[in-house]
């Protein structure tokens, strides 16, 4: 013997809300992304951009206002954060984030130096 159960379709179809991603886990996700293809150029440019462009200029803002020795640490942090990172060859989800962390970093150093 077989039974059949017949129910009604409702009219309306379900659809599952699209998931939204924060604009931090989609940074996070590109620059895990990142390593097979362009790992040496991130580190170049993070080094590069770091050593000879960023810290030189937050230095000099930082001593042409007044020489504040807590400026002078967090500036030479940020370097740090960055140089450390790349020589241990970590992969470019962490090198990446700490790089946009340095910039942000040195830019509020040069700022607050205008101020302090």
């Amino acid at each position: 013997m077989s039974y059949t159960i017949l129910t009604e379709q409702s009219a309306t179809g379900y659809t599952a809300p699209a998931k939204r991603r924060s604009f931090i886990s989609t940074f996070f996700q590109w620059s895990a992304g990142q390593e097979a293809e362009h790992h040496i150029a991130w580190t170049g440019v993070s080094l590069l951009t770091t050593t000879a462009v960023l810290f030189p200029l937050t230095m000099a803002s930082v001593l042409l206002n007044g020489a504040a020795f807590p400026l002078i640490i967090t500036a030479m942090a940020a370097l740090v954060l960055v140089v450390v990172l790349n020589l241990a060859a970590m992969p470019t989800r962490y090198t990446i984030p700490a790089f946009a962390l340095a910039i942000l970093i040195d830019v509020a150093v040069i700022i607050t130096s205008i101020f302090y």
